[in-house]
């Protein structure tokens, strides 16, 4: 409808069906919320490194003359005019800091490889010999191989065989199973440094390829090893046990370099074509406010 009043021409319109948006939305809860919201009250505070930090290397790493791989990948890659760099990550107790972690890489364009922890809190809990994960694990996991990243088991099979009683060879085919269930494929693994294997052996020792005898002892008892090899575990690989020829860690929160991260940074910056490096970084120590 249209009026005329004077030199004002009013256009009044019927009513319209507008459908309100709002931008601000919240996204919904994920699954993992309740497990989220233990594990950052109890482990956000260890947080040593920022991500101001992390962004300062993944910028370095982003230098023509580097290429960025997940361990997997590394391993198969040889290229003389380029610094292979292998990105691998252990998560020892806060698996939402890696989820962070990831979106960063992703958006740099780097890929790495997160290996996961089934005896960790975040994880779940052993009861009577049977394996509960926390709800919404899968989702998380799934979320953090979405930004690309390879996924691979944190081997701690001396603690599933020694402290839970339970059989390493079908614990470890069961969690294969359950990361095949999510699509995820796995391909290597990470010897766990529990505080269990640093008193016995180290848990890469569990294969056959590494076992340095056919037992470990602890209390007093004697516990199997080396009775399957590393194939026969289903892996391909063993973190530890691939080429490289200079190895970073931040392990407890503290670098390998006696000047600390800047000693790291400088590491990268003078790397030469045809250098192999492994850089080990724990997700729980960063995203220091």
């Amino acid at each position: 409808m249209s009026v005329l009043l004077g030199s004002l021409f009013i256009i009044v319109d019927g009513p319209k069906n507008i459908q309100e948006s709002n931008p601000a939305a919240e996204e919904p809860i994920p699954a993992y919320a309740g497990t989220e919201t233990i594990i950052r009250s109890k482990y956000d505070r260890y947080a040593v490194f920022t991500w101001e930090q992390y962004t300062l290397m993944l910028d370095i790493l982003s230098q023509p003359k580097f290429k960025v791989l997940p361990i997997n990948d590394m391993r198969k890659t040889s290229d003389e005019s380029k610094v292979i760099v292998g990105m691998r990550h252990d998560v020892d107790f806060n698996p939402f800091k890696a989820l962070e972690m990831a979106e960063l890489e992703m958006r740099s364009g780097i890929r790495a490889t997160y290996y996961f922890l089934a005896t960790a809190e975040y994880y779940g809990s052993i009861d009577e010999k049977k394996l509960v994960r926390s709800p919404g694990i899968d989702v998380l996991f799934k979320k953090i191989a979405a930004t690309g990243a390879e996924i691979g088991i944190h081997n701690d099979l001396l603690s599933v065989m020694i402290i839970h009683k339970m059989d390493p060879w079908q614990f470890n085919k069961e969690e294969l199973s359950f990361y095949k269930s999510l699509g995820i494929q796995i391909r290597g693994t990470a010897s766990h440094g529990s505080q269990l294997a640093k008193l016995t052996v180290p848990n890469y020792q569990i294969f056959s390829d590494y076992a340095k005898s056919d037992s470990v002892r602890y209390e007093g008892k004697a516990y199997t090893i080396g009775n399957h090899s590393l194939k026969e575990y289903g892996f391909k690989y063993e973190a530890y046990f691939t080429d490289y020829s200079l190895y970073i860690s931040d392990s407890g929160g503290k670098w390998n370099d006696p000047e600390g991260f800047p000693g790291i940074l400088n590491i990268l910056e003078s790397s030469r074509p045809g250098d192999r490096i492994q850089i080990l970084i724990h997700p729980d120590w960063w995203g220091k406010n």
